[in-house]
């Protein structure tokens, strides 16, 4: 009788560790943005990154560029195409975007 809760407490932290690490391993892949030349995209509003964000940098700047955007960071679309921009956040690593300009 004794053994049964104290499975089941281990049955509860194991499956709580796996629902960690699989959320984890969701953000290794690039947040997926589409925009339009023009729209601008608000990072810190997104809930993808814990502002304040720093050390912004976007691949191709003819695609996007980081901007100011109320306060927080922004990603501006500039042209057609597809580039990876990233930023530091204020916890953990750093929070990829993969941008597509249609």
């Amino acid at each position: 009788m004794r053994g049964r809760p104290v499975v089941a407490c281990i049955a509860l932290v194991i499956g709580g560790i796996l629902a960690v690490v699989g959320t984890a391993r969701a953000q290794d892949e690039p947040f997926p943005i589409d925009l339009r030349p023009g729209e601008t995209f608000d990072a810190c509003a997104s809930g993808q990154i814990v502002c304040p964000a720093r050390a912004p940098i976007c691949d191709d700047p003819n695609v996007a560029v980081p901007v100011d955007v109320n306060g927080g960071l922004g990603f501006k679309a500039v042209g057609p195409g597809v580039t990876l921009c990233s930023a530091a956040s204020a916890v953990g690593p750093r929070r990829i975007f993969r941008i597509t300009v249609r």
